[in-house]
């Protein structure tokens, strides 16, 4: 857990997107379902894939912050607001949230809590 939070927290945050989309509302997936998994999706693999550098502590954070972002306007654009979308949107922005908070290593051994040492 230590070593990949931010990428199990935005994992858990597509799962979470693809069952309600599955699930949810009318039980069948539309155009604005599929978006919304694949941003989803983009978020969990972008958050893995971002190592975290000592200048750019916040990269895995940006990088969820940014597709939250980008989930809301596709969901509002292309769906428009109900009930059942407000939804995504809040799960979204716990997704957000959870990358932010939890924990995260890279393999070139800097930690999103790790102290910026003098210099850096």
């Amino acid at each position: 857990m230590e070593k990949y939070g931010k990428a199990l927290a935005a994992v858990l945050g597509a799962v979470l997107v693809a069952l309600y989309a599955a699930l949810g509302g009318d039980n069948h997936i539309g155009s604005t379902e599929i978006v919304q998994v694949g941003i989803a999706a983009a978020t969990a693999i972008g958050v893995y894939l971002v190592p975290l550098a000592p200048q750019y502590r916040w990269g895995k954070t940006a990088v969820a912050v940014i597709l939250a972002v980008l989930q809301a306007l596709a969901t509002s654009v292309l769906g428009g607001l109900d009930a059942g979308e407000w939804i995504v949107l809040v799960l979204a922005g716990l997704t957000a949230a959870g990358v932010a908070v939890a924990p995260a290593v890279s393999d070139n051994g800097i930690g999103s809590r790790t102290p910026v040492a003098p210099g850096r």
